[in-house]
């Protein structure tokens, strides 16, 4: 089964808050929950919680410089301690870490891409379903179009994409279950599959 976790990088205005308290992981990635927790620990360290209320915290030069505006620094000198940690989840990079089964973890940044599958008409009411981004998540082009073929009964075939180092599996017909019930069974979650259906046909 293919596996994908979300993690995320610290963009260089936060290095400097994250050095303070040890919080740069070797490996340069971290989880959500680990990245509250070293906000917490900057917190903490530099007594930057307010006496008065608990859920202000003390803005000082560093959390200002990776996590609040030029505006809300020349304002500012508490900031609630809930948006202060959701500021810091959206200032963080988001990468994701994707594991084929067979090949090495390999960690983008971004959100994972997608499979696309689109069904469109060719040549007046005939109707064919293409897939497009197989490669990055292992699955042979030519396998599955010969897959296609016997379960569609259907003519297939594999066509590189114009102007992307990518190929397209091509079936005759709307196929969009049948195509996605076999990337199911080569791992590929339905969730990282985005179809978008240009034939005006009823799906079967």
């Amino acid at each position: 089964m293919i596996e994908l976790e979300e993690l995320l990088r610290v963009p260089p205005a936060l290095r400097p808050l994250f050095d303070d308290v040890n919080g740069n992981p070797e490996s340069g990635y971290m989880t959500r929950q680990q990245a509250r927790y070293v906000l917490e620990a900057y917190i903490k360290r530099r007594n930057l919680v307010d006496t008065r209320n608990p859920r202000n915290i003390r803005v000082d030069h560093l959390v200002c410089d990776g996590l609040l505006t030029k505006d809300e620094t020349a304002k500012l000198t508490f900031y609630p301690r809930d948006k202060l940690q959701q500021r810091l989840q959206e200032r963080m990079i988001l990468c994701t870490r994707l594991t084929v089964p067979g090949n090495p973890p390999v960690v983008r940044q971004g959100r994972p891409p997608t499979i696309d599958i689109v069904c469109e008409k060719k040549m007046g009411n005939k109707v064919v379903t293409r897939v497009m981004g197989l490669e990055v998540y292992g699955v042979d082009p030519a396998s599955l179009a010969k897959e296609l073929r016997v379960a569609c009964a259907s003519s297939t075939s594999v066509d590189p994409v114009p102007g992307k180092k990518t190929v397209s599996v091509l079936v005759q017909g709307h196929q969009v279950k049948i195509m996605t019930r076999l990337l199911n069974d080569r791992g590929v979650p339905t969730d990282l599959l985005k179809v978008t259906d240009k034939s005006g046909k009823a799906k079967k």
